[in-house]
């Protein structure tokens, strides 16, 4: 065989494609420089080592990883404390076979001298439909940071949410997502898009309420002890856009003092009882953001692991052992900052319980995650570390998209049980109602480019989709939480339907939903399998798409947005029963006039939850993020033009929620 034939043959046993179709349907070959590249990061996470963990559905058995030769007996404790036996079968090839199982869950199975963990799945996520009765849903999707609430420092937080969950949820919400709360880098908080998280994990502790373990009389008597502390917050909470750099490194100094006088000479049962149910996972967080700390002293590139001493590259050697105990009290502090933001999301959820909302908190789980963060440094060989993961070139980004994260490694989530894969489900349905899994394409293939190369210099990377779907439902079913995947972009063929038999929701967003290139497309054609939406955190506002507020300064585009604003109007005019027959005028009261017409036409498609982003019922024009656009766009920095206590009587809220509710049938 030729050196390509032999490349290639290497590129598809570890899941590269070699050629790869684009979003028109052309094939293009993946060049051989970029699959060496790409093979070198993968084959150093290969190891032979059996799984430790076995995935099946129920009433399905699955090939063993020992063979005995002959039919053993077998013992199967169930993770509910009941258990089975019997004696093992075998296929036809003579190979041994899991145990037929009925009952979910994580289960130990011994035969022979063996003694593996079988995962059994239920066929299907916790299903959306059931847990709304067959109703038509509906609630609101927020950027918890935009949230204003009295005294919040600059920024919203999870108080806010908790707020937000009562009031809509009494006005009759079913559901309420919430932008990522993962890890980011605290010491770093001008770095602020939560889709580039340090660990998905663990949580950002600038969004804790602090009111879950301080009453807010210590909080103010802390910060008025610094005069300039007081006065900061005082006027960053008026704001229209966030200073991230100023109110989180102030956030965190307060966090600090409370800490300090308060938590650290005597710690609270509950926190120590917090930290021996994280156990080293959460250890090695609180670990390493202690270490980075101390390693920003020493110079610029000290927040990246990569570039530290080798004896501070891994959490289990000695050095960082000794670090870690000559240094408790800042470990301490980092695990502490961990514990009130995961109270801080259980009062959320419970306030979204409470509320009666049929669904709750659904929270939001990014694609990948930054190689130089806490997670990649405890668990180097689960992740890609060398890769970055992104887009292939297709109309919206013709040269492609690089998001400079990285994501995990087929081998090592097979050799390591799934661990990781698993760790970021549970982290993700501690919201309790269930998840968005942003980029949900990545459970079947992912975009990978080799560090270093373009956008377009990269292939598509299989992933074991049966094992993660398989993990997905059970996580769902254990948490019973519902599953959002946000499948816009290139979509493989057949994926939608799919996701539908695993009952994770697509989403349907009015921008993308048209009959052709010219043409929107009625909701009430939508599919019924996905989620309606009028736009999404990295797409224009309503208000914003109307006055043009995403165009460039280019003709072209203006004349084209002319003719889909009238493309638009002559949708919803043929979808409800619109009263206006004229075209609003391109103003702000126009604008306005077009965002009752969208709720109102999204609110009549037939899938079983409308979600409209807060900017929609608010009617603001500025969207949250441009993505690309980081230099001259405030991305992630804009806040709602009113507290959360007076959201639905700000302007037209309260009139918008009972339009939505009469489309959905509420009423």
């Amino acid at each position: 065989m030729t050196t390509l034939t032999n490349l290639h043959a290497a590129a598809r046993q570890a899941g590269l494609a070699v050629t790869w179709q684009d979003a028109n349907g052309k094939s293009h070959k993946t060049d051989p420089d970029v699959l060496q590249a790409l093979l070198n990061t993968i084959e150093g996470n290969t190891s032979s080592r059996p799984s430790p963990l076995i995935i099946a559905q129920v009433g399905e058995a699955v090939t063993l990883p020992f063979q005995n030769g002959n039919t053993a007996s077998y013992v199967l404790q169930k993770e509910d404390g009941s258990k089975q036996e019997g004696k093992l079968k075998h296929d036809k090839a003579g190979l041994l076979l899991s145990p037929i199982c009925n009952t979910p869950g994580y289960h130990i199975l011994e035969y022979g001298h063996h003694t593996i963990k079988l995962a059994v799945a239920p066929t299907h996520c916790e299903d959306l439909k059931a847990r709304t009765a067959n109703q038509k849903a509906w609630g609101t999707s927020v950027q918890i940071p935009a949230l204003r609430q009295k005294d919040d420092g600059g920024f919203g937080h999870l108080g806010c949410v908790v707020d937000l969950a009562l009031s809509i949820g009494n006005a009759g919400a079913d559901a309420l997502m919430i932008s990522p709360i993962h890890a980011l880098s605290p010491l770093h908080p001008e770095q602020c898009s939560p889709y580039s998280p340090s660990s998905r994990r663990y949580f950002n502790p600038l969004l804790a309420n602090l009111e879950v373990c301080f009453s807010r009389q210590l909080i103010h008597s802390v910060s008025r002890q610094h005069s300039d502390w007081a006065v900061a917050f005082e006027r960053m909470q008026k704001e229209k856009l966030i200073d991230w750099e100023k109110a989180g490194t102030l956030k965190l100094k307060l966090l600090r003092a409370l800490y300090d006088k308060h938590i650290a000479s005597s710690l609270p049962p509950e926190f120590v009882e917090f930290i021996a149910a994280g156990g080293d996972a959460l250890r090695n967080h609180a670990i390493f953001e202690a270490l980075q700390a101390h390693q920003l002293l020493r110079g610029p590139r000290g927040d990246n692991w990569r570039s530290w001493g080798p004896p501070y590259k891994k959490p289990s050697t000695p050095e960082v052992q000794h670090f870690a105990k000559a240094h408790q009290k800042e470990v301490y502090y980092w695990l502490f900052l961990q514990w009130i933001t995961a109270k801080s999301l259980k009062e959320a959820a419970s306030a979204a319980k409470t509320s009666s909302m049929s669904v709750g908190l659904i929270s939001d789980i990014a694609v990948g995650l930054s190689p130089s963060g806490a997670e990649c440094w405890a668990n180097q060989d689960s992740f890609l570390i060398g890769a970055s993961i992104g887009a292939p070139p297709d109309l919206l980004a013709p040269q492609g998209q690089n998001w400079g994260l990285t994501t995990f490694s087929p081998r090592a989530l097979k050799r390591t049980g799934y661990d990781a894969f698993i760790a970021m489900l549970r982290s993700g349905f501690q919201a309790g109602g269930g998840i968005r899994f942003d980029h949900v394409m990545g459970l079947e293939r992912i975009w990978i480019v080799p560090d270093g190369g373009n956008s377009s210099d990269g292939t598509y990377l299989s992933m074991p989709q049966k094992d993660l779907k398989n993990l997905l439902a059970l996580e769902s079913f254990r948490a019973k939480g519902v599953v959002i995947g946000e499948d816009l972009g290139t979509v493989p063929k057949g994926f939608r339907a799919r996701m539908a038999e695993r009952r994770i929701w697509g989403m349907n967003v009015m921008w993308f939903e048209k009959k052709d290139k010219e043409q929107f497309l009625s909701p009430i054609k939508w599919s019924d399998n996905g989620i309606a939406m009028t736009s999404t955190h990295d797409l224009p506002t309503v208000a914003g798409w109307w006055m043009g507020a995403d165009l460039p300064n280019d003709t072209t585009c203006r004349e084209k947005r002319h003719s889909d604003r009238a493309a638009l109007w002559a949708m919803f005019q043929s979808t409800s029963d619109n009263i206006i027959s004229e075209m609003p005028p391109i103003t702000s009261d126009g604008a306005q006039t077009v965002v009752d017409a969208a709720i109102k036409s999204v609110g009549q498609a037939s899938g079983p939850l409308a979600l409209l982003p807060m900017e929609d019922l608010l009617g603001v024009e500025d969207q949250p993020n441009v993505p690309g656009n980081q230099a001259s766009y405030p991305n992630w920095r804009h806040r709602y033009p009113v507290q959360v206590d007076q959201t639905l009587q700000y302007k037209n809220v309260t009139n918008r929620i009972e339009t939505l509710k009469i489309a959905r049938g509420k009423k």
